[in-house]
């Protein structure tokens, strides 16, 4: 009986052992979102207790197990964001805790210039106007070769590339004149990276699209808080940020026409800091002979949050480009017989730039935040580029001489010609082909302030913005003639220009919340002084008394630019709304006309006893839309229409100017639909998405009289010059028509004209308005643009297709259909390119080593049909070809 008693207590006590061991082993888990787009937040930091620290995987799930039972402290924790606490009691009765989604909120001193949502609508919701949001998904999806070709996609965007990878940047928004974006706000995490913002806004410097983590398009109102060249839109390029998990990705592709990129980053977060270094390699054989291009960029970034009130962000960037890139294109004829002929092997780009961007943020109280931001670059671009001229291809093999003909121009030879079949050859002087370099350095830098306040009370909601900025600039272009070889750098020194500004601003902007109904004021002020320096002509006057600006021009100018935003939202979550805004655009006067005398509208070079008054072109911009999603996310669409009314318009085009200050209205209607078809089946292995973008656009010139300095210089065709007499004549007045006379002044000629008179004509000026052209457009605006994509995923497999479809368009103000003979003139032929992706993706593979690498081939423009791409640079260039097929291929591996 003892032994029995004995053995009944060991079987009662393991039982009771068991099953508090059993319940010992509960299990927590949860989801992590993004409080602000909903999507789940991978590598999040979750610790339970402050001991075992786990993270989340890339659906934002974590999960505990072997949790003891009582009281337990559960932390989330991801830089940029407030740490979420949870208290969790495990007891027997819940062995398996499954939390509630948790969503992290932005913190306060959060750097938002780097931060990019990936968002259920094809927006961002903190702007208020139209606004397109490209995400690191898509981007990674298209594989692109440059960011031009992530851009076409986009409504409104009109791409006239020049360049394979798009590293001169040539796209317009809403009408722009797309010549190297010139009139576009481009940005990069926020700072301008423009050459020289104000100075010389070129694109001469875009980020390699291996660096980026999406793109914002800003059209509306939003876009005054963020300095010059506010009329069209502006782009903000936003590049990867530090990873939370420490990981090592390499990024491997290659591809045709000698293509291939290497691109290696490591980074992480320890404790409260996160660190990465990026290095990019990239080489490009080209479309084209003589245009290969090799570019070098490395990048470090630092992010900290010292504490709960203060953060830190600090990028650091250096980029290098070596290409053979030209000017000088093609005619018709060599388009249309080989257009991969380049024969200038002698035109040679470099360019060096160094960035720093720093910002800190410190929270004064909850409601109250300061920044301050510092931005800092200098960009070099030495370009030696052979002189060209214009031939009969007849006569090419005289002009050129033997070596040079059957060395460059090997592909005439058995060919033959008509009359109206030219070539652009380099010119030859003495014997000899020459080139002529344009060095340019700039230096750029900028301080600003904000202070941002938040207020709420009730249902008022008020989120108030104060910024005050001071921003420098200097520009030097240096040019060198040579004559000895094309191949020499360095020869008689012919220009030596310097130019500095200052421009000073204040912005202040409120968005005031009552309910539904959302208005946003905001007002800009910027105050500007520019200096301008020949100094080749200051270094021959003998009355040089060291002054600082002896011997300089200046201009002051100042401007108010206001703007207002009203949305209404349809939906309670902010999902849907509709909006309107007005706001002054402004594009400050560059360097090249920024010393110019206006006289009741009427433009000059200033005599000694006038003044220099040269202001800003302003525009009065309107757009009105709705946006948001509809039919629980099953269609993610955005709609505007807008109406932009330019006034003191200047700088119409390549060699094309306003002698008379004119106006232009440009008017249109963007389309963005996203379709999430595979919500129709509820089935999540599978996802189909279709987008579809529509724009209709068109410009018409108002008034103003235009100078085209190239009109003449163009080698007419039969059917040019009559289509030129023909538009004479139908809208007389609108033309100035002046023959040379034998006095030495040009006689202005009144009357119909036939074509004999063609070659007469000495000068021709535009009057455009009531009394003269009342039906031309401005160039470089299609009618419309169409892009059709999809994009389907299964199980990490993944395929996708884009079209792009452009309408034709005219090349210069007189709206000419038919072509000059060495293609500087002309209407640009509708166009369309096909683009198709494909990829698998090993996450979450059972095999460690697998996991994290994603393989990828892409085809570019698979159709092959070489098109007529743009006309930007005019008589000194010709026609820049596009189109060409281009296959590619690579790996992405994280660990």
């Amino acid at each position: 009986m003892i032994i029995n008693f004995k053995f009944y207590i060991f079987i009662l006590l393991s039982i009771f052992v068991f099953n508090t061991n059993y319940a010992q082993q509960a299990t927590i888990s949860g989801i992590v979102l993004n409080e602000t787009d909903g999507k789940p937040m991978q590598n999040a930091i979750i610790s339970l207790d402050r001991d075992n620290k786990i993270n989340t995987d890339n659906k934002g799930y974590f999960q505990f197990e072997n949790v003891k039972i009582g009281s337990h402290q559960l932390y989330i924790d991801f830089l940029g964001y407030k740490i979420e606490k949870i208290d969790i009691e495990v007891t027997t009765e819940n062995e398996n805790i499954q939390l509630a989604n948790i969503f992290l909120k932005s913190s306060e001193i959060q750097i938002s210039e780097v931060v990019i949502y990936a968002t259920q609508t094809n927006y961002n919701p903190k702007y208020q106007g139209s606004n397109i949001t490209i995400s690191s998904k898509e981007i990674k999806q298209i594989q692109p070769l440059g960011s031009e070709e992530i851009l076409k996609r986009v409504p409104g965007i009109n791409v006239s590339g020049d360049m394979g990878m798009s590293n001169r940047l040539n796209v317009g928004i809403r009408g722009s004149y797309p010549r190297r974006s010139v009139n576009l706000l481009l940005m990069e995490d926020g700072s301008p990276i423009a050459p020289a913002p104000y100075l010389a806004p070129e694109a001469y410097y875009n980020p390699p699209a291996d660096r980026l983590d999406g793109i914002e398009i800003m059209k509306g109102a939003d876009i005054l808080a963020f300095g010059s060249n506010t009329m069209y839109g502006a782009i903000n390029y936003i590049t990867k940020k530090p990873p939370i998990k420490p990981t090592l990705g390499i990024n491997l592709s290659g591809g045709s026409n000698q293509y291939h990129s290497e691109y290696i980053t490591y980074g992480g977060t320890w404790d409260k800091v996160g660190a990465e270094i990026q290095v990019l390699n990239k080489n490009f054989g080209g479309f084209q002979d003589n245009s290969q291009s090799h570019i070098f960029n490395t990048t470090a970034k630092l992010y900290t949050e010292f504490n709960a009130k203060s953060s830190l962000y600090v990028k650091l960037n250096y980029h290098q480009e070596k290409s053979k890139s030209t000017y000088s294109a093609l005619t018709p004829y060599s388009f249309l017989t080989d257009a991969k002929q380049n024969p200038f092997d002698a035109d040679d780009l470099f360019t060096r730039r160094y960035a720093v961007d720093l910002i800190y943020n410190y929270k004064i109280t909850d409601k109250l935040i300061l920044s301050t931001k510092l931005y800092a670059n200098q960009f070099q671009r030495d370009w030696w580029r052979q002189e060209n001229t214009i031939i009969k291809a007849s006569t090419a093999a005289a002009y050129l001489g033997e070596d040079i003909y059957n060395d460059r121009y090997a592909y005439l030879i058995g060919e033959t010609f008509g009359d109206n079949d030219y070539l652009r050859v380099g010119k030859i002087v003495n014997g000899r082909e020459s080139t002529r370099a344009r060095n340019r350095m700039f230096r750029v830098a900028g301080l600003s302030e904000t202070i941002k306040y938040n207020y709420e009370k009730g249902n008022l909601i008020m989120n108030i913005e104060g910024n005050i900025k001071g921003h420098w600039e200097t520009f030097n272009n240096i040019e060198f003639i040579n004559d000895s070889s094309r191949f020499a750098r360095s020869g008689k020194l012919d220009k030596d220009q310097f130019y500095k500004l200052g421009a000073y601003s204040a912005f202040v902007k409120n968005r005031i919340q009552v309910k539904n109904l959302i208005i946003t004021p905001s007002l800009r002020y910027e105050f500007v002084r520019v200096d301008g320096f020949d100094r080749v002509a200051i270094s021959k006057m003998t009355n040089n008394n060291g002054s600082k600006n002896f011997g300089g021009q200046k201009n002051t100018y100042n401007s108010f630019i206001p703007g207002l935003t009203v949305a209404y939202n349809l939906k309670e979550d902010n999902k849907l709304n509709v909006f309107a805004g007005v706001y002054k655009g402004y594009t400050a006067p560059i360097a090249d006309n920024a010393f110019l005398t206006v006289d009741n509208g009427v433009v000059s070079t200033p005599t000694a006893d006038q003044t220099i008054n040269r202001k800003p072109e302003t525009s009065i911009n309107f757009e009105i839309g709705i946006k948001g999603l509809l039919f629980d996310q099953f269609a993610n669409f955005q709609a505007t229409y807008f109406n932009n009314h330019i006034k003191n318009y200047y700088s119409a085009g390549r060699n094309e100017a306003f002698q008379t200050l004119g106006a232009v209205n440009i008017q249109g209607l963007e389309m963005g639909l996203n379709l999430n078809l595979h919500q129709l089946y509820n089935n999540q292995n599978h996802k189909l998405t279709v987008n579809i973008g529509v724009s209709i656009t068109k410009g018409k010139i108002l008034s103003g009289l235009l100078k085209d300095s190239d009109l003449l210089k163009a080698k007419h065709t039969d059917a040019t010059k009559q289509e030129l007499i023909d538009k004479i004549n139908g809208e007389r007045p609108g033309f100035d028509v002046y023959f040379a006379s034998s006095t030495g002044q040009d006689s202005l000629i009144s009357g119909q004209m036939a074509l004999a008179d063609f070659g007469k004509i000495k000068r021709l000026d535009f009057v455009f308005g009531k009394n003269g052209l009342t039906n031309n457009t401005a160039p470089y605006i299609p009618l419309y643009l169409l892009n059709f994509g999809f994009n389907y995923d299964y199980k990490g497999f993944g395929v996708g297709a884009n079209i792009n479809i452009v309408a034709k368009q005219y090349t210069d103000y007189l709206n000419f259909k038919n072509e000059t003979a060495e293609g500087a003139i002309g209407q640009l032929n509708a166009f369309n390119t096909i683009d198709l992706n494909l990829s698998y993706s090993f996450e979450a593979n059972k095999n460690k080593y697998l996991n994290g690498l994603r393989l990828f081939v892409t085809g570019k423009n698979i159709s092959n049909r070489i098109y007529e791409s743009s006309r930007l640079h005019r008589v000194s260039s010709g026609i820049m070809p596009a189109g060409f097929i281009q296959i590619n291929g690579g790996a992405n591996y994280t660990f």
